[in-house]
């Protein structure tokens, strides 16, 4: 009814809504861990793999504006991530640190339930409103 239609209007369902700010944040961790602890290896981890998911979301931004599938940018996204909470996942289990390694294997594995949504159940990006149209 009415509760479920609100409900999906407040999940997003492009991938790119997501791996934006998911980008963005863990680009800003790495920084942190920088200017925190002076480590260098978290401003290039952080910096990459950030970086790598906002241009990830750009590109099935961008693929997806031209009415073109975004699969393999959600699935590359998706790749990233997993590796991610992989990585945090096995930080937090020997450090037992909260932030970041806890915190960025927590997102991680919830950004891989919100791909493995839009990758299987939803079949990827609903197409433009303007592609829907012209189906009709």
């Amino acid at each position: 009814g009415r509760w479920t239609h609100e409900m999906k209007a407040c999940v997003p369902r492009h991938d790119f809504c997501m791996t934006l700010p998911f980008g963005a944040v863990v680009a800003t961790l790495g920084v942190l861990g920088f200017v925190a602890k002076r480590s260098f290896a978290s401003l290039v981890a952080g910096g990459s793999i950030g970086a790598t998911l906002m241009c990830l979301g750009f590109a099935s931004l961008r693929a997806w504006s031209s009415g073109a599938s975004s699969l393999p940018w959600t699935a590359a996204s998706a790749a990233v991530t997993a590796t991610l909470a992989f990585a945090m996942g096995k930080k937090y289990m020997e450090s037992s640190a909260i932030f970041p390694s806890g915190m960025l294997a927590l997102t991680s594995m919830l950004m891989l339930c919100f791909y493995a949504k839009n990758l299987l159940v939803d079949g990827g990006n609903p197409p433009k409103e303007s592609q829907m149209a012209k189906s009709d």
